[in-house]
């Protein structure tokens, strides 16, 4: 997920964020399990939605006009909640950064749902497939993946690991990589409520490398499974549940530069494990 078109929070919100909480807050109760209650059952209500693109001829011009409307608050949503985070508006208790990951939890799993609907409307995989490759540093883009999803390992305790290749410098569609490592990383930790989160590289030759990304928790939905063998190279889905949005995008993104996604969770005795091939040639 790339968060286009960020709207940037007004300057009374960002100067003064106290009096901004207390005028939206008053009288809700903010403690982390109300919090967490609500976002509980937004998450529940979402997991009901099912996007068909051949639906209706009106079903995508919605899709698309309501996701791009939702996705620029929510953006500024995320940069006000990392600047209360890194400290601006003065330090913090315990119990408001653990509010705050809450906060940013729910937040970049909706940013993450309205951007994934609104590229998913537009095909935008086929238009990264087509961009040319470019060289670029794999510790660099994992670096950029990190920096998103840390608030959320750091607020399930969750461990994130991350082992490279040896040669660093490489050739190939850096923002489909970002991409999918997002999603798939994402969804992880998501999907995992105690241990790690792996994203492991493996130089297959000099021009190939394998992607996995595998976590310690219960695997995932049935219905996200089914819809993930049901896929096949193609990325084509007749049918997408929200819950399985980002892996839908995945399918996609791969599938515009030759890839595909697989389940690789048989090698694991728990966890779930979903890897991938990309040809990035040495630098």
């Amino acid at each position: 997920m790339t968060h286009a078109d960020p709207a940037e929070p007004s300057a009374s919100t960002v100067g003064n964020p106290v009096a901004a909480g207390t005028a939206a807050g008053a009288g809700v109760d903010v403690s982390p399990e109300a919090i967490a209650a609500l976002v509980a059952e937004g998450a529940s209500a979402l997991g009901h939605v099912a996007i068909r693109p051949d639906a209706s001829p009106n079903a995508l011009p919605l899709l698309v006009g309501i996701t791009h409307d939702l996705r620029s608050p929510l953006s500024s949503m995320l940069v006000l909640i990392e600047r209360l985070r890194a400290g601006h508006a003065g330090p913090l208790t315990p119990l408001q950064e653990r509010q705050l990951g809450l906060l940013y939890s729910a937040a970049f799993g909706m940013a993450s749902l309205t951007s994934d609907a609104l590229d998913f409307a537009r095909g935008a995989a086929r238009d990264m497939g087509a961009r040319p490759a470019t060289a670029f540093s794999m510790s660099e883009m994992w670096s950029a993946v990190r920096g998103l999803v840390q608030p959320i390992a750091e607020e399930k305790q969750l461990l994130l690991r991350w082992s490279s290749v040896p040669h660093d410098h490489r050739v190939g569609h850096v923002d489909v990589l970002h991409r999918v490592l997002l999603n798939l990383v994402t969804n992880a930790l998501k999907f995992t409520s105690s241990g790690s989160v792996t994203v492991s590289a493996e130089e297959l030759d000099a021009y190939t490398v394998r992607f996995v990304v595998s976590d310690t928790g219960e695997g995932l939905p049935m219905t996200v499974r089914a819809q993930l063998h049901r896929a096949g190279v193609s990325g084509a889905l007749p049918s997408v549940s929200s819950s399985g949005l980002g892996i839908a995008m995945c399918q996609q993104m791969l599938a515009a530069v030759g890839s595909r996604l697989e389940d690789r969770s048989a090698e694991r005795a728990h966890g779930t494990a979903l890897g991938f091939v990309l040809s990035l040639p040495r630098a």
